[in-house]
């Protein structure tokens, strides 16, 4: 298993059984269908986040995690 950036582990394909991998991909197919479900069903957050890559596009921070955080409202003192 391959160390990557900051000291996490990478992935290790053979630490599932053939049946879990199926388990694995069928789940992450269904979130990816309910997530969708839900986007289309709340359109405010594609104006959420269609706002915040102009603004982030507009002013083009260095650190977009500090950038996003006080976007939200969960960082410094917002501008």
């Amino acid at each position: 298993m391959a160390t990557l950036q900051g000291g996490l582990l990478g992935p290790d394909p053979g630490a599932l059984s053939p049946a879990q991998q199926e388990q694995l991909r069928d789940f992450k197919i269904q979130t990816r269908i309910a997530n969708e479900k839900y986007l289309r069903t709340h359109k405010e957050v594609d104006l959420l986040i269609s706002g915040f890559f102009r603004e982030m596009f507009l002013k083009r921070p260095d650190n977009i995690q500090e950038f996003a955080a006080e976007s939200s409202g969960h960082g410094k003192a917002m501008k």
